[in-house]
Formats: C-alpha cells, structure tokens, sequence
C-alpha cells in the first residue's frame, strides 16, 4: 500500500490557490496544481458539485447522525455541467481538474478545506468531499485575509474556535435541509440561527432611498434587514457594489472580480460578506495596521484623524452574529503594490471606508 504523505489544500479558485502555495512553501508549478514541503495546492475552478435535493424517505434525519451525515444522505452530487449555462466547453477542462484533485487526495493523510471563508465554501467542499467518496481526514482553513501568518495558521491549526465553527456548520447544514424540504418538518432541538441585521449608516440610507428613521430602527427590505445607525459602518458586499458604481461607474461584476483580486493579493479580508460590523480579532487587526493607511496615495491625510474606539461592536453568537458569517472589509496592513487602475480605485474606495468607520 503506497504510504500517503501529503496534505491537499484544496480552494475554489488558481488566484488563491497561488497566494496559499507560496505562504506554505508549495512552490513547484504543476498543471493543476502546486507542490513542495509536504504540501500540494490544488483548486476546483468554482462549485464544480452540485448537491441536488433527494431524501430517500422524503426528509431523513437521525439522532445518530451528525450534520454532515444527514446532508450527505439527503442529497445526490454529481458535476454540474456548465457549458449551456457559461456558453463554452467548460465540461472537460473541470472533468479533468477533478480527477487531478481526486489523484492528489488518494496520495494524502489530510485534506484542508480552503475554500471561500463563507457558508457557500463548506457546501462546496461538502459536495466535492462526497462525490469523491475517498473517506480523509479533513481540516477547515477559515481565511477572510490571506496573509502568510493567517494562512499558514488556518492551514496548520484549522478555525480559531472550532467549537463555535462546528456549531455555526451544524446550523448551516440544518437550515439548508429545511429550506430544501418540500414538507413542513420540525427541526426538534435544532437551532436555526436567524441572520442579523447589517448597520447601515443615514447617509447611506439617504443613497439607497430610504427615509433615514430614528437611529437603531430595523427595517426590512425584501429579505434583507438593516439597522440604522448615526456612525459610518465598515463596507459589505451590498454597500461596496452599490459605492462602486455610483462612485466609480463599476458594474456589480467588474466591482466583484476586483474586489476577488485584492483578495487574494492579501490587501483587503474576504470581500463577499453581508455582516459589516467589527469583531475583536479584526479591531485589534485595525489596531496594527491604522498606522500603514497614512502612507495611501490619496486618503494618507485623512488616516491620521482614525481615533480608534475602545471596543468593538460585534454582537455575541447568540444574537444571531458569528463571525463566520462574515465582518466588514477591513484592509490589512500590507502596501499595495503593482495595482491596475480599477483594483486601485476600488482599493481607495474601501480604504476611505475603513478611515470613515474608525475616525
């Protein structure tokens, strides 16, 4: 039996996968893939695995199973075929990016889940893990900023708090088996975790054309809610795509591509996320790098008014707000080189976000 010594860090896309390979050491180019220092980095080139819904007996769900094991058997996964959809053959460039992953995981002990650090990345991965059907040992690197230390810690250790990370997966997978099941069942003991509302500043509220009401006022619209408040919050996915393009004539896909690229350039945390309030690891990630904003080619003078608050202003998990649901788009502390026009105008506009928001 060949001995496995690899660990396989699998992610969604070969941007990212490049920045992960060099903050590990895997630095030999392969097609498909990367590999050096007991590592390989290989990615899936999106959500290749589609998950359709096909309980077996309608709805099953067992006290004996875990979360993972009711999903998997309550779901079929089979590749999905895009090429009708993206309207060329993109069938056979994934069939055999699969098979190159499929290779690279029957070689390895460990395979760590790096994909997107958002709900939709562990479905992903859920759905690529079962349609491999290889049974390994699976560790999850959460990375909203691809630094060289948050990386090499989430690939070497895994979440933070893994405790709060298995809870948070538990009711992720549970919500989505609700929403899939065509009968009215009764989760008994579940906790479906209702999703807090974004703080929206007046102004933007004014932008977005609602009547600004007394400041910590919810309002719902369609199946969004938002918080008002009188302080100016960090940027989400919602407020960024609509800053960039009434400030900067983006369209919400030219403003999501750049946003990806700066991403995974390491300059700013994981940009598609709807909470935009501050966690305290984030606050004290502001705390280091509030100093760096100063040398921005254009907002540096307005860096030095940031007064950083004395706390910050995440609500607890049981509020509803988790920080695997996402934070606002903080910058990193690193100095962006080598940017094209529109990753630094989108840049200047997250980083005249981030001195708003801490001034």
């Amino acid at each position: 039996m060949k001995q496995k010594n690899l660990i396989t860090v699998v992610t969604d896309h070969e941007l990212t996968a490049d920045t992960i390979a060099r903050a590990i050491g895997a630095n030999e180019k392969h097609e498909g893939y990367y590999l050096g220092n007991g590592y390989a980095v290989t990615w899936t080139n999106g959500g290749v695995i589609e998950a359709t819904f096909s309980p077996s007996e309608n709805f099953v769900l067992s006290t004996t199973m875990n979360s993972r094991q009711v999903y998997a058997h309550n779901f079929k996964f089979a590749m999905r075929d895009y090429d009708e959809l993206v309207g060329y053959k993109k069938t056979e460039q994934d069939r055999k990016q699969l098979a190159t992953i499929k290779a690279l995981w029957g070689m390895s002990h460990t395979v760590v889940n790096a994909m997107s650090p958002e709900k939709y990345g562990d479905f992903d991965f859920l759905n690529l893990y079962y349609f491999i059907a290889v049974p390994v040992a699976v560790r999850r690197a959460w990375l909203p900023i691809l630094t060289k230390g948050a990386i090499r810690h989430g690939v070497i250790h895994g979440p933070q708090n893994r405790r709060e990370y298995e809870e948070w997966l538990d009711n992720e997978i549970y919500n989505r088996l609700v929403e899939k099941s065509k009968e009215n069942v009764e989760l008994k003991g579940a906790c479906i975790m209702e999703e807090m509302p974004v703080e929206v500043s007046t102004a933007d509220a004014e932008r977005i054309g609602v009547e600004p009401p007394e400041v910590g006022t919810i309002l719902t619209m369609d199946k969004n809610a938002m918080r008002i408040t009188d302080c100016q919050p960090l940027l989400n996915m919602p407020l960024m795509l609509l800053k960039a393009a009434v400030e900067l004539d983006f369209d919400h896909m030219k403003t999501m591509q750049t946003a990806y690229t700066l991403y995974a350039k390491k300059l700013i945390s994981y940009p598609f996320t709807v909470q935009n309030t501050i966690p305290f690891g984030v606050w004290k990630l502001m705390l280091r790098n509030k100093k760096n904003l100063r040398y921005n080619s254009k907002w540096g003078k307005e860096a030095r008014r940031i007064r950083m608050p004395r706390r910050h202003n995440f609500r607890n998990f049981r509020d509803g707000e988790c920080i695997y649901n996402g934070f606002g788009i903080v910058t990193t502390g690193l100095h962006p080189t080598d940017l094209s026009r529109d990753e630094e105008k989108l840049y200047n506009l997250i980083v005249k976000s981030v001195i708003d928001a801490f001034a």
